[in-house]
Order: structure tokens, then sequence, then C-alpha cells
């Protein structure tokens, strides 16, 4: 039985070379490091690049990306990639970025987990 094995390589191949890629199931891809997770953060320029400009919102670029059981991958290297794909969810009810079985990134979470922590006293003003 022959089995492929996916490493950075050729996630970075498919971030340079699918401009429409919007789904990237790479569970259980242990060689995959920070170094594809950089690579699909700032491939969104050439998603932009070839037309998403005009009329550009959060479904540009990824939407879901399963990393399960890549345990390679530090908590900087994904959130860059959630920061770059805001349609990337790691909040209740709204899971599209999965990491089931990374222990290490716990802290990695999406704006709108950001959003709401944030303290009461920054909230803007209503009159404002």
């Amino acid at each position: 039985m022959f089995y492929a094995v996916i490493a950075d390589d050729s996630v970075i191949a498919m971030a340079n070379r699918c401009p429409h890629l919007r789904s990237l199931g790479l569970y259980y891809c242990q060689n995959i490091t920070d170094r594809a997770m950089y690579s699909l953060a700032h491939s969104k320029v050439n998603h932009r690049m070839w037309g998403s400009v005009k009329g550009g919102n959060d479904e540009d670029g990824l939407r879901t990306l399963n990393i399960s059981q890549c345990t390679a991958l530090t908590p900087s290297a994904v959130q860059a990639v959630c920061d770059s794909f805001p349609a990337l969810h790691t909040c209740s009810g709204r899971h599209s970025l999965i990491m089931s079985g990374c222990l290490n990134l716990t802290t990695v979470h999406c704006v709108c987990a950001f959003h709401a922590h944030r303290p009461f006293s920054t909230l803007p003003h209503p009159a404002h």
C-alpha cells in the first residue's frame, strides 16, 4: 500500500498556485510546520491579485482549515493564518478552524473571540 506524505512544500505550492482555495484538510499531516502556515497566511495577497479586491469580504480566501493532529505547529503561525482569513473561526458554533489534538494551540483565537473578551470599558460610548 502507498501512502503520500504531505509536507510543507505541498501546502506552499497550493497556497501559491490555487488562488481560489477555500477549504483545506491537513489532519494527521504531522510533517506540516510553521513554514506552511506562514505561506498560507501570506497567500491572501495572491487571492486579492486575482480579483477578490472588488467586493472583497470575509468569505474571500480560506473558509475552512482542518489541522487536527498537526502537532509540529506553533500558536504564532496558526494565529497568522487565522488573522489573514477572517472566515476562519474558533468561536463556539462557528468552528471552521479545526485544531483538535493540538494541545499547544490553545491560545489561537479568531477575531470574534477577541471581541467577545474585550473589557466593557473599551466599548465605544453610544453617543459617539
